[in-house]
Formats: structure tokens, C-alpha cells, sequence
């Protein structure tokens, strides 16, 4: 390919093409301060900085900010849980969650290539494929741009699965524990993706044999012995399996949810099109084209990609039992869809390389281009520029700017920045005593009180935002509303004496 004359073109088009790629993902970043849930999320590593206990008991009497998840995503946010300023901590845990995701697919890819010819062409092709399909799904762009326990998941996830990725390479014992390790601490950030595991063992069974497996399963072992010991040093046992068992498990179905099921299906399949036309294809004319049909086993240990879509594929029924569940969000569908895409990605890689077939070769360039082409979006770039002028307006900064300006007056269910960063206090945040209603296990009236601010007259709910949990309702209830203009656009309640 390299005395191809339309390399030339090729290169000439990835400046273009990466820049079109970087202002989608600053788009993202930028929008990051005007979503409330980072603040949320942002604010549990700040509360470790801050010696605050994410796992309150069933029966608490502290403030509840709570979290469903280990302490593992927790702790790698708190390189930026430090900076004191609102909006630009918020855009540094955005930048964070990009580099979880775009960082380990880029080690990926180059890993896989080694010994193609044209090896960073094939690379930064096959990049921005999957790029471009991250940014442009819902699921997966929630993921990559929000501060998500979900970005670390998918980071541990993929090196996980891609120490096995060069079919030129032969797997080894020291890259067994790597992956059992990685799956460790993939689980430990977010506990449904727990099936995952079982697929690279399926994989790792037909691909390296028994005894690999067993080194993987070992690593599996210790590093959970590990890890688990780890957090019952800092967290008590009752505590933390009441956060991430038992609140996490018990959430009920949403109303509709057939509907709900049949409209996420067709939005998955859509969203997944353009990753399981390439797989199928390329595949498919590798098996066609192969002087003699490979064995399943020889044809898998060519084709390591396969790890990626076993992967995803493993994912898919938890995906859709979490997204009819109360509080669900598309960042659930995101994980599978993330695997199909790197899958895909791979085996594009791969079949631009391929030395003795051009049908493989041309279809893989075609494959790459339809999936940028049918991703790509170049409006982004007119929306920047109003991102920009509206970056220090949102909920967070004015949320600060009030409380250091009438410290302790106001109480802010959704905002839990503002008071870490005033004085490093924190206050039950509405999500998590909702969180705890729907699993039943709803806070007493002297719980309630015990986790609110101390004398605040004053309660304000951002814009876009209303009261979840039946215990903030009820409080509410015996306030009355009021007008606030240093809260121009919130829902703000007086307390009555």
C-alpha cells in the first residue's frame, strides 16, 4: 500500500478528519459543567479528599451522597478532585473520561499492528473508525464525555481484552494474569460487567488451553482477594455490601418497560449497524476465501478481535435488563455497543493489512469509510464557539458563587459541590436518597434531618432539575416558593419557621 499513489490522499485526509474527530469530543467536554450528574459524581471523589464516607450504613445518621459502585473510579477521578474551581474540575474529569476511553483503544491498535506494513496508517484508520462511531451513538458518547464510573469499566476492560490482540504474538502466562487483573478491576468499577469475564474465558479456552486458563483464572482470584481486601481496610463489610449489593440489585422495573425494551432494541441495532456490517463481512470473506475451511480454533486464534465481540456479545442481556430498570440511563447500552466498536476497529486493522487478498484489503478501506462518513459530524463545529461563551454559566459555579457569598443559608439537593468547595462540608444529594427509596430502603425522618445543612433558610433546585426523592417532596411540602435574583431560572423554596 505504501507505492499506492492514493496513500497520499489517505494521509492528506486524516488531519481533517482527526481535527473533525478532536471538536466532537471538545464539544462533549465543554457541555460537561451544564450536566448536573457530573457534578454529582465528581463530588464523591472530592468527598474522599475530603475524609467523607461514600457507604453509609442502612442505618445512617451522616449525610447520603451515596454510590452503587466500588471505590475504584472513585480514586482515579481524584487527580482532578482537587482543583477548587467548579467548572474547570468538571471539564478536567470530561478530559479524564476521553483519555479512559481514546488512551487504551490507541495502545490497542498499535499492539495489534505490530509487523503490518503500514502499520500507523492502518492504525489511525481504524482509530478514527472507531472514534467517530464512539461519538456519534448516544450511549457511548455519554460515556466517553461524562464523568462515568463507566470510562474506567471500559479502560481496565480493554486492556483486558487487548494483551491478546496481535494473532502474531503468542499468548503467554504473564498476559493471562494481565487480563485477569484488568477483568478485576473492570468489575470492580462497575459490577455488570461481570459477563465479560466469562467471555474472555471462553476465549482464552479455545484460543491458549487449559493451562492458560487456569493462569487466568488464578489472577482472577487473587487479584478480587485483593482488591476486596482493599476496600474492607477503609469501608466496613455491612456498609459497603448494603451500597453495592443490595441497594444496586433491588430497582424495580420501569412503567412500559416492554415498549421500553422494544425501543432500545431497534436503537441498539441501528447504533451497532455500522460495526456488525464490517465484522460479518470481513470474516465472512476470510472463511470464503481461505484455500482450505479453517478449524473454529485456528480460525479464532487469527482473528483476536473476536475477544472484543465476545465481549459485547456477553454484555447484551445484562445491557437490556439494566435499561428497564428505574434509573437506567443509554450509557448501559453504551457498553456493549463500545466492544463492537473496538471489535470491528480491530478487524478493519487487520484486513487493511492483509498480504495476499485486495478484495479483503479494498473492503476493509470501504468498511472504514462508510463507518466515518455515516458518524462524522461536522456541525459540531459551529456549536463550539456558544459552548465556549456560556462555559462558566451552570449549576455548579452559581451554586458556589451563592453559598460563599451567604454561607449556610441555602441547601442544595443536586449541587453538592458548592459546600465541599466552600468549606468542605457535604449534604444529602436528592439521586441517592432516591436511589435508596426505589431498592426500600427509604431514610427515617431523623435520618433525613440529620444529613441536612444546619440552619439553612433556603432551598434552591437548578434548572432542568426536580425533587426524585419522596423525602425532599415532602420536606418541600412545607415550604412555600419563593424568588431568588442571585438564582436567576432555579426552583427555590423558604423554609417556614
Amino acid at each position: 500500500m505504501t507505492s499506492h499513489p492514493a496513500t497520499r490522499w489517505v494521509w492528506a485526509a486524516m488531519a481533517p478528519l482527526f481535527s473533525l474527530l478532536a471538536a466532537q469530543a471538545g464539544d462533549g467536554i465543554l457541555n460537561a459543567p451544564s450536566f448536573v450528574w457530573n457534578e454529582v459524581r465528581l463530588a464523591r471523589s472530592m468527598a474522599l479528599l475530603h475524609g467523607i464516607g461514600l457507604y453509609p450504613g442502612r442505618d445512617t445518621t451522616g449525610p447520603v451522597i451515596g454510590t452503587l459502585h466500588t471505590p475504584v473510579s472513585h480514586c482515579l477521578y481524584l487527580a482532578v478532585a482537587g482543583l477548587h474551581d467548579p467548572t474547570y474540575s468538571l471539564l478536567a474529569g470530561s478530559l479524564l473520561s476521553m483519555l479512559l476511553i481514546f488512551v487504551p483503544i490507541s495502545w490497542v491498535l498499535l499492539r495489534a499492528s505490530k509487523g503490518n506494513r503500514d502499520r500507523l496508517l492502518g492504525a489511525a484508520a481504524a482509530f478514527l473508525y472507531c472514534g467517530f462511531l464512539i461519538m456519534q451513538a448516544p450511549g457511548t458518547f455519554q460515556i466517553a464525555s461524562m464523568i462515568h464510573t463507566d470510562a474506567a469499566a471500559l479502560a481496565f476492560a480493554t486492556l483486558a481484552c487487548g494483551v491478546f490482540c496481535n494473532p502474531r504474538q503468542p499468548i503467554t502466562a504473564p498476559q493471562a494474569w494481565l487480563a485477569g487483573v484488568a477483568c478485576v478491576l473492570a468489575v470492580g468499577s462497575k459490577q455488570t460487567m461481570a459477563p465479560m469475564v466469562l467471555a474472555l474465558a471462553l476465549f482464552l479456552a479455545v484460543t491458549a488451553g487449559a493451562r492458560l486458563l487456569a493462569h487466568f483464572g488464578a489472577a482472577l482470584l487473587v487479584g478480587g482477594a485483593v482488591l476486596l481486601a482493599a476496600i474492607l481496610a477503609f469501608v466496613p463489610a455491612q456498609a459497603f455490601l448494603f451500597n453495592t449489593v443490595t441497594t444496586a440489585a433491588h430497582r424495580p422495573l420501569k412503567q412500559g418497560y416492554i415498549e421500553l425494551l422494544v425501543m432500545f432494541y431497534r436503537a441498539g441495532k441501528q447504533d451497532a449497524l455500522p460495526a456488525l456490517f464490517p465484522m460479518l463481512l470481513l470474516a465472512g470473506g476470510q472463511w470464503i476465501a481461505a484455500e482450505r475451511n479453517p478449524g473454529l480454533r485456528d480460525f479464532i486464534r487469527a482473528n483476536r478481535w473476536l475477544a472484543f465481540a465476545l465481549a459485547g456479545a456477553a454484555l447484551i442481556p445484562g445491557t437490556f435488563m439494566a435499561l428497564v430498570t428505574v434509573g437506567a440511563d443509554v450509557n448501559h447500552l453504551g457498553l456493549a455497543l463500545y466492544f463492537l466498536f473496538v471489535a470491528a476497529g480491530l478487524a478493519i486493522e487487520r484486513y487493511l493489512a492483509h498480504p495476499g487478498n485486495s478484495w479483503l484489503r479494498g473492503t476493509a478501506w470501504m468498511c472504514a469509510t462508510l463507518g466515518i462518513l455515516v458518524s462524522i459530524a461536522p456541525g459540531t463545529l459551529l456549536s463550539l464557539p456558544s459552548r465556549l461563551r456560556g462555559l462558566h454559566r451552570n449549576a455548579a459555579e452559581l451554586a458556589l458563587h451563592y453559598e460563599l457569598q451567604h454561607p449556610g443559608r441555602a441547601y442544595f439537593p443536586c449541587d453538592p459541590m458548592a459546600t465541599l468547595l466552600a468549606n468542605g462540608r457535604v449534604y444529602h444529594v436528592d439521586y441517592s436518597l432516591y436511589d435508596r427509596e426505589i431498592a426500600g430502603c427509604p431514610l427515617t425522618a431523623h435520618q433525613y434531618e440529620a444529613g441536612l445543612p444546619p440552619g439553612f433558610t433556603v432551598v434552591a433546585i437548578p434548572p432542568g432539575e426536580r425533587p426524585e426523592s419522596s423525602a425532599l417532596r415532602d420536606m418541600l411540602k412545607r415550604c412555600e416558593r419563593d424568588d431568588d435574583i442571585e438564582l436567576p431560572g432555579w426552583t427555590v423554596y423558604k423554609r417556614i419557621r
